[in-house]
């Protein structure tokens, strides 16, 4: 099992310095249109090649690189990648592809490529940042005006605004890097008048990539058959693919509950027909795409096996995830000191890391804290005093990531005092130096009698290391702690009462 250092990603609350563009102002996939030389090699000679083993599942590693502006702020948060993630293998399920986090999450500070305005932008991006051995997938607020797109020789780019947790623009650009066109390859950027037939051929050009990037992929194909309804050309025309039906529509389409395109065109012999908008190539409505077709799939896995092997893994998955972490401490609206609180949860089986999200307002529309942890605890910094906070847990492993978050626990931040003599109230704990085994005098006030306190001491790292509710049975109670088994060093006592919290510092000696 892989384990990955602690990984925190901390969301703030800077203000936007630029306006993320929304799904309805970008276009749908910014790939270069052209046939994939793998494609043409296999669909002209499948026999050299290595079989798509059907009743094998293929593991394919995936990169994560999460963008972010030069001063941090503006990255994709944890709960939005584990759901954009899981619709990619909900939507490669029936492939028999599954995909998993290969390595840590890349983060990377860089204001030019997390708003990135054209495709050579992105391909220094890729071309600096990948990791070889893995689907390389860049997530920023803006690349090049698209949903998303991809380069057959470095990676997938995703727009934050098309990568929701029911969107498939990731499955779409994940199919092109394996190979696939889309179905209407040569209509890209053109329309017609859907009363007249289509002509037999299309030019299309995507010489401005090519020069671009200069060798990086092969001399632009700049003709296309237009595939006829009756398929009698569907190996030679459009996409190559014959068990995806003609479509003639290069723009975001709407289509019925069949997914059917609302739109009716002809094709050049005059034979009329509804794109499919099932199939996740197309660009119809997330709404309506599910499905990748079999000989698309044919295609995916042959491309996996035979150009890119060093992308899979023999490696057996860890187990899935059922249920959520149950929420300890704090909990319930208790009491907690605004220095030293630590969250505390549960482990879940099979999981190896988890979301840990704090906010002071219910609906968490607004979060303190967006972490990944691969504890079950976590030290907060400095809270606010006299605060409600709200907080959660969502676990997940490399392999699965279709869990949910547990339900909200709250707490109340506490103004703290810290003293070793008598406070205004007659509250003190001694000795603050204290010899391993030795045991603590804590000194209460009158009004504390018969009261419980709970009493817990934390280490210079923010873990709790004791804890214990006390009853006050006199103006003195002795705590016994037990240090004996602790490392020499600095901690924290913190005693929470129904007035309050009280803290002092300790000194463990040897």
């Amino acid at each position: 099992m892989r384990f990955f250092p602690l990984l925190a990603l901390l969301m703030g609350f800077f203000p936007a310095l630029a306006q993320e563009p929304g799904k309805h102002e970008l276009a749908p996939c910014g790939t270069p249109p052209g046939l994939d030389p793998f494609l043409l090699e296999y669909l002209a000679y499948p026999e050299q090649f290595v079989e798509e083993r059907s009743s094998d599942t293929l593991k394919l590693g995936v990169q994560i690189h999460l963008l972010a502006r030069d001063n941090g702020t503006g990255r994709f948060s944890p709960g939005q990648l584990l759901d954009a993630f899981c619709r990619l293998n909900l939507d490669f399920a029936d492939t028999r592809i599954r995909l998993y986090f290969k390595n840590e999450w890349n983060l990377i500070n860089n204001t030019g490529w997390y708003q990135h305005q054209t495709i050579p932008q992105g391909i220094d991006m890729m071309l600096t940042n990948n990791v070889e051995g893995a689907l390389n997938s860049y997530f920023a607020a803006n690349v090049a005006g698209n949903c998303g797109y991809n380069l057959p020789y470095a990676g997938v780019a995703m727009s934050h605004g098309c990568s929701g947790p029911n969107d498939h623009t990731w499955a779409h650009e994940v199919g092109h890097n394996l190979s696939l066109p889309h179905p209407f390859i040569g209509w890209e950027g053109k329309v017609y008048s859907f009363a007249n037939p289509t002509p037999d051929t299309l030019t299309y050009d995507y010489t401005y990539f090519h020069d671009t990037i200069d060798t990086q992929i092969p001399a632009p194909l700049d003709t296309a058959l237009v595939e006829y309804v009756d398929g009698s050309n569907c190996a030679i025309a459009a996409d190559l693919i014959c068990d995806t039906k003609p479509d003639y529509l290069s723009y975001r389409w709407d289509c019925d509950n069949q997914g059917k395109s609302l739109v009716q065109q002809k094709d050049p012999t005059g034979a009329t027909f509804f794109s499919d908008g099932t199939l996740f190539m197309s660009y119809s409505f997330d709404k309506c795409a599910n499905r990748f077709s079999d000989e698309q799939i044919t295609i995916m896995r042959a491309a996996l096996l035979n150009k890119k092997p060093d992308w899979l893994t023999d490696e057996q998955p860890q187990g899935d995830i059922e249920g959520t972490p149950t929420l300890l401490a704090p909990i319930g609206g208790q009491l907690s000191p605004t220095v030293g609180t630590v969250l505390q949860w549960s482990s879940v089986p099979n999981a190896t890391r988890y979301v840990v999200q704090m906010s002071r307002f219910s609906n968490f529309s607004i979060r303190e804290l967006d972490v990944v942890t691969s504890d079950t605890t976590w030290a907060l910094g400095n809270l606010v005093a006299n605060q409600n906070y709200y907080w959660r847990v969502r676990p997940f492993n490399d392999w699965y990531v279709c869990t949910t978050l547990s339900p909200s626990a709250t707490f109340k931040s506490a103004v703290v005092v810290s003293t070793s003599a008598p406070d205004a109230e007659g509250w003190r704990c001694y000795p603050t130096l204290l010899t391993a085994g030795q045991p603590l005098t804590m000194e209460t006030p009158v009004g504390w009698l018969h009261h419980s306190v709970q009493c817990s001491v934390y280490d210079a790292m923010g873990r709790m290391v004791w804890q214990s509710n006390q009853l006050v049975g006199s103006d003195r109670t002795l705590l016994h702690l037990p240090s004996a088994s602790w490392a020499a060093g600095t901690y924290r006592l913190v005693v929470l009462h129904e007035g309050g919290v009280k803290t002092v510092p300790l000194v463990v000696a040897r």
